[in-house]
Formats: structure tokens, sequence, C-alpha cells
């Protein structure tokens, strides 16, 4: 009797502290959560600002740089795990010598140090086209077009076939490295055109005939047909 009494009296103990463990993981969750969305807030900004970059509608002054820069450092700090923030980090850095000198130092140092950006983005997150995309783009940039920058672009055009802005620019990519670029890598780029070229929901057929005018590539028209 005394055993099954204390067995009984050891099973609310037990129940208390799987409990407690329960309420600390949850705690946990909701914390984590909190931070990941301030970190995501505090980002919000950079992130526009990069999009205008892009579009050639603006170029913040350098002490608006230097603020967006200690945005993102802040959000990386509240949330360093995130490769969302991994890869706006990147694309922050990039933007920032867009339309700079390439062979200037300085220009090059900050694209090194977004390309490690966008390298610690895909160790979180291996499977993001935008992220290989990223690579490849900065590496032919860097003057880099050797086995990393291949494989980028083969698991851009791999891993986003429903993403016409990555398909169109890793076409656009292995189109200006063709010289560079082996035989599988070469009719893994053709394969990519021709299914763009007959993909119905978006019309990508004319964006594809001007890259292929513009990179002097007459002879893979016919994948556009």
């Amino acid at each position: 009797m005394n055993n099954g009494s204390s067995a009984g009296a050891g099973r609310p103990a037990v129940q208390r502290v799987f409990a407690g463990l329960l309420l600390v993981l949850l705690l946990s969750v909701v914390v984590l959560a909190a931070q990941r969305g301030v970190a995501n807030l505090v980002a919000q900004e950079a992130r526009y600002q990069i999009d205008l970059w892009r579009s050639g509608k603006s170029l913040p002054d350098a002490l608006k740089l230097d603020a967006l820069q200690a945005e993102l450092d802040r959000a990386h700090r509240l949330d360093p795990s995130n490769p969302i923030l991994l890869e706006d980090m990147g694309r922050f850095q990039a933007s920032r010598v867009d339309r700079a000198n390439p062979d200037d130092p300085e220009v090059r140092a900050m694209r090194q140090q977004a390309l490690a950006s966008f390298r610690q983005a895909l160790e979180q997150r291996p499977t993001s086209a935008h992220g290989y995309v990223n690579v490849a783009l900065t590496k032919y940039r860097l003057g880099e077009t050797d086995h990393e920058f291949s494989q980028a672009l083969l698991q851009a055009l791999h891993r986003g076939p429903w993403e016409p802005k990555v398909q169109l620019m890793s076409i656009e990519l292995g189109l200006a490295a063709w010289q560079y670029l082996g035989d599988s890598s070469r009719e893994s780029l053709k394969q990519a055109i021709q299914a763009q070229a007959r993909w119905t929901l978006v019309r990508q057929k004319p964006a594809l005939q001007s890259l292929l005018k513009r990179y002097r590539r007459a002879d893979l028209a016919y994948l556009t047909e």
C-alpha cells in the first residue's frame, strides 16, 4: 500500500515538472516571435529604400545610408538567425555600390560583405531561389564566374521555376556569362529559356527575346518559338 501511495503522490509532482517545462517552452516561443516581429519592423524602411534604389527612383545620402545600416544591424542583433534579414543586409550592402566603379577596392570589399551575408542566409534557408540568384549576381559583379557562380545559377533556376523575376535574372546572368559555363549548365539554361517562353501565366517571351538580342544569342532564338 505504501508503494502505491508513494507512486500516486509522485505523479502530481511529475506533472507539475512537465507543466513547468511546457510553460518555459511556450514563453520562449512567444519571446522569439516577438523579437522576430520587432526585427522585421525595424528592417522595413531599409527594404523600402533598397527597392527604390534598384528601381532607380532614389539614392539616399550618406547620412541616410548610415542610418539604414544601423537599423539593419539592430534588426540582425534582435534576430540573428533570420535568413530574410541576412538577405536584407546583403541586398543593402550590394545596393550601396550598385553603380560604383567595380575596380574600386572599397566597392569590392562591400560586395564581398554582401556575398558573405547571402551565403549566411543560404545556410539558414538553403531552399531560397532568391538567395541563390543573389549569390550568382554578386559573384558575377566581382568577376568570379567560377564553380560557386555556376552552382548558384543552377540552383536559382531549379528552386524558382514559378518566380518570373528570379528566372529572368538567372537567365540574363547565364547569357552574360555563357562563355564560362559548362555544357550541362548551358543545357539547363536553354531548358529554362524554353520553359519561361512557354509559360502562359506570365508573358515572358518578349523579355526573353530582348535578352537574347542584347547578348547576341540569335542561335538560341528557336527556344522562344
